[in-house]
């Protein structure tokens, strides 16, 4: 007897032992008979649809499901129950097939199923449906000649389908981040805007081209494509709003004095609401400058007042748990007023001294050499003026002096460990970013051990690469903040 009738025949004795067991045990408590009777079936259906066998057993699933809804037309028009029962059993003989040959697929084309999962999670059906149809048809051909026990076509089959899926998740990558630049720009070509905005547009296309060429070359690292896309997008709307106010200037309808005065509107009217006197004199730098100027008096004003109130916080954290624990130990009121009294003072004090501390770790740093946080029990030295070349972990000469600073920074600590933290921004691999933000921050330890006279055994040294942003990736500044040593001063409690 061949091997497939045999498979076959005992996929039937299995089902139909279920079905018999189920029977004798689901009437005694008064089940519904249609239920109990497809009961294993729709189990089995149940199965081979958490596997999504319709996909990759399409053949042995609709044969399956033929047989059931069969089943349950003839169920509801009371035919034949014998009949009806060959046909349940079929079906789960079926759905059975189609959850093990789906088993042998994932098993045997882990590649192809990869890619198709990859190019699901970029969009695929969406932005590139016909390039996505024929890699699903190419799927279909494959799971077919799984399903006639042909591997060897099988596997030619899905080298293509895997091609295919690979190609279209690309091509949808790049459909997400540039399709709408590829429009604009084109749209710009046919209205003839180049004449009057030609720098501009010549810029959009190069940053679109080489957002692609970067998606080519790893599609998995998208940060940077994704950043000059985004570029190159804004530079491509940008056309249609210069290119009317030049063709306005040049057909005499506006003169350059009247755009020029135009664009200092939006700064005049953003001046006015910090009260100050705006000039022109020398361009808009000036007022620009003063109203950033004035936006970060605001976020150290913010950052104060945040502070403030962490400390706080934590005073009436402390405090919360004092009084539980007195409660339980003090019967006297006025013993508990004393108590109260002095840990309170007690913990003004502390918070006092911490902040002098503080407070004298500021004055030993320029403003743009680092900036000084507390958080809880630590004290963190945010260098921002310690820079490394680009990919290097090598501490230039002219950082020499900084680094002191922070050995001086110690002494306040005399007793704390203390831990060089590495970050990076997002672009470049993670496993690159990874090993750059470990051998930059074990060089700061390094030379701080050599050079400052702290301890080695106090002091460590932590990678973290783009995993702790402090500001979005999405912008120069944002990822130029990002890139940073912070040295963390585990404060010791007395």
């Amino acid at each position: 007897m061949k091997k497939g009738n045999m498979l076959r025949i005992w996929y039937v004795a299995v089902c139909t032992a279920f079905l018999a067991t189920a029977g004798m045990v689901q009437n005694a408590f008064g089940q519904d008979p249609k239920t109990l009777l497809f009961q294993e079936v729709d189990l089995a259906m149940a199965q081979a649809k958490s596997v999504q066998a319709d996909i990759f057993s399409p053949t042995q699933f609709a044969t399956a499901m033929k047989d059931y809804e069969r089943a349950n037309e003839d169920y509801k028009s009371g035919k034949n129950m014998e009949d009806i029962k060959k046909r349940i059993k079929m079906a789960a003989v079926y759905f059975l097939k189609a959850v093990e040959t789906t088993k042998v697929v994932h098993a045997e084309f882990k590649d192809m199923i990869k890619a198709r999962n990859d190019a699901l999670r970029t969009g695929a059906m969406q932005y590139r449906q016909e390039q996505w149809l024929e890699a699903e048809s190419a799927l279909d051909q494959t799971v077919k000649s799984v399903e006639e026990g042909n591997m060897t076509a099988a596997k030619s089959r899905a080298k293509k389908a895997e091609r295919l899926y690979r190609q279209v998740e690309l091509d949808a990558i790049k459909a997400n981040y540039l399709d709408e630049t590829r429009l604009l720009l084109a749209k710009a070509k046919d209205q003839d805007l180049k004449k009057f905005t030609p720098a501009t547009l010549v810029k959009s296309q190069e940053l679109a081209d080489q957002a692609e060429r970067l998606l080519i070359e790893n599609r998995y690292d998208t940060d940077e494509a994704r950043q000059l896309a985004a570029e190159a997008k804004y530079l491509a709307q940008l056309v249609f709003v210069l290119s009317p106010l030049v063709k306005n200037v040049e057909e005499g309808k506006k003169t350059v004095e009247s755009v020029l005065r135009d664009q200092e509107q939006p700064i005049q009217r953003i001046a006015d609401e910090f009260d100050l006197n705006a000039s022109f004199l020398n361009g808009p730098d000036e007022p620009v400058e003063a109203i950033l100027k004035e936006i970060r008096k605001m976020k150290e004003r913010i950052e104060t007042l945040e502070q403030g109130v962490a400390e706080k916080q934590e005073q009436v954290a402390t405090l919360s748990q004092q009084v539980t624990k007195m409660e339980a130990q003090l019967g006297d009121l006025k013993n508990k007023e004393a108590t109260l009294t002095k840990l309170m003072q007690q913990k003004e004090e502390e918070q006092r001294l911490a902040r002098e501390k503080v407070e004298r770790l500021e004055t030993m740093f320029g403003e743009n050499e680092a900036k000084i946080l507390r958080s809880g029990d630590q004290v963190i030295i945010r260098l921002y003026g310690l820079s490394f070349a680009v990919g290097k972990a090598v501490i230039e000469s002219q950082y020499f002096s900084l680094l002191t600073k922070v050995g001086n920074a110690f002494r306040e600590y005399p007793e704390s460990r203390i831990v060089v933290e590495g970050h990076t921004d997002s672009f470049g691999s993670d496993e690159q970013n990874q090993k750059l933000s470990e051998e930059r921050s074990t060089a700061v330890r390094e030379y701080l051990v050599a050079n400052t006279g702290v301890e080695a055994a106090r002091i460590s040294a932590v990678g973290y690469g783009e995993s702790h942003p402090i500001a979005t990736n999405d912008t120069r500044e944002g990822r130029a903040k990002n890139r940073r040593i912070d040295i963390v001063i585990q404060i010791k409690k007395q």
